[in-house]
């Protein structure tokens, strides 16, 4: 019994969790970003350490997304997921160009 009252507690506050859950995943898209290319923490100096911290970076990411993924639908959240999904999917992309961006103009 406690977890359908838990599934049905989640299922309510789905709204202002997806917007959370967004923001949270904005800013640790930015901050794996700039920990892979060495903005953060520790600048790597040779090219083994610059790829274990872009390797470090990918797991992650990857085991963030995918763990969200599962959460949030078995917690059955359908706008947490897609809000998960879409900030996940499209930051990195935006991230990237807008630090790519002043290079090219």
């Amino acid at each position: 019994m406690n977890a359908l009252r838990l599934r049905r507690r989640a299922r309510r506050l789905d709204r202002p969790v997806s917007t959370a859950v967004g923001t949270g995943d904005l800013l640790l898209c930015g901050v794996l970003l700039l920990t892979a290319t060495g903005v953060l923490f520790h600048e790597p100096t040779t090219r083994e350490e610059e790829s274990a911290a872009f390797g470090l970076a990918g797991q992650v990411y990857g085991y963030w997304l995918v763990g969200g993924l599962a959460l949030f639908s078995v917690l059955g959240m359908p706008r947490t997921l897609l809000a998960h999904l879409a900030v996940m999917l499209l930051s990195p992309v935006v991230l990237f160009l807008l630090l790519v961006s002043p290079s090219l103009l």
